[in-house]
């Protein structure tokens, strides 16, 4: 479990987006939160990314296959960022989460500092557990966010908001020095993002080709995330936070033992929307049961196991 600034403490995320942009879940998720299976409750909700203004992007309610293909063991995405604007969130999602009574990270997407000054200026007077900059884009043309210099100065700017700053990387990024020149200024890494088509299955074609191949989740990049996590451990003092093909209680151990100490779980609400629940409760009886591995992350980003 991570220990942020303000107290607030996160141990299971839900991937940006996995439920929506209000934790309540995507339209065929609704039974099973009616039904008490799918239970918000029990994670800290990542609402999907926003950007500043309405972002069109690839996704189309009534078409989401154009962009998102099941393939085996997870998933491929080239979304692009779709989203109605941080404006509409806070006028049409904020009041519900905060009546549901969801601990909430607001991702975010500023392409400028300029835009993450504003970003800002809209989400300081609000109730939330932290903001997450999404610091890597494997789906939108002209990134720019795989600049060290680039994320660090958009990092500055978010934390005028005076919330605690999560920043979620990419692989395709030089991951690493991101999160070193980031100590004093966020909170927390997020490792990683959706790894892009090529680098997890090199020349083989993408059913999303005609969208950039999109970037691939679950199984077929958990050696991708175990990477990350030891190389960030091993060059960071920030809490590491792991996602990517999280499906088991063994990849939680696995993770945990290489430095993680709390999770994100996005996949599996696709593939098996019925399945996180059970797995969040199955490790926190199977921790319960050992409180000598319970670990503390303190407001400086130290990692202290008790």
């Amino acid at each position: 479990m991570i220990t942020l600034s303000n107290g607030e403490q996160v141990e299971f995320l839900t991937g940006s987006g996995a439920l929506g942009f209000d934790g309540r879940g995507w339209w065929w998720e609704y039974p099973l939160r009616w039904l008490g299976i799918l239970n918000p409750h029990e994670f800290t909700i990542v609402v999907k990314t926003l950007t500043l203004r309405p972002r069109k992007g690839n996704l189309r309610w009534y078409a989401p296959w154009r962009c998102v293909r099941l393939i085996p063991g997870g998933t491929v995405n080239a979304v692009g960022l779709t989203n109605p604007g941080v404006d509409w969130w806070i006028r049409a999602c904020y009041p519900r989460m905060r009546r549901m009574g969801l601990q909430t990270v607001v991702s975010v997407y500023p392409e400028s500092v300029e835009e993450a000054h504003a970003f800002a200026d809209k989400l300081r007077p609000l109730h939330i557990a932290a903001i997450e900059l999404n610091a890597s884009c494997p789906n939108v043309e002209h990134c720019e966010t795989d600049a060290v210099n680039h994320v660090y100065a958009i990092a500055c700017a978010l934390r005028g908001a005076g919330h605690p700053l999560i920043v979620k990387v990419g692989y395709d990024q030089p991951y690493v020095a991101i999160a070193q020149s980031l100590e004093g200024v966020a909170e927390a890494i997020h490792a990683i993002n959706a790894v892009p088509w090529r680098l997890v299955f090199g020349d083989k074609p993408s059913p999303l080709a005609r969208l950039g191949g999109g970037g691939v989740s679950g199984e077929p990049i958990r050696p991708f995330v175990r990477e990350a996590v030891q190389r960030l451990r091993d060059a960071t003092r920030l809490p590491i936070i792991a996602g990517g093909g999280i499906y088991t209680l063994h990849d939680l151990q696995e993770l945990w033992e290489l430095g993680a100490r709390a999770f994100s779980i996005g996949t599996l609400f696709l593939r098996a929307p019925w399945k996180p629940n059970r797995l969040v409760r199955a490790w926190r009886t199977q921790q319960a049961r050992q409180p000598q591995r319970q670990t503390v992350t303190n407001s400086a980003g130290k990692q202290s196991n008790g």
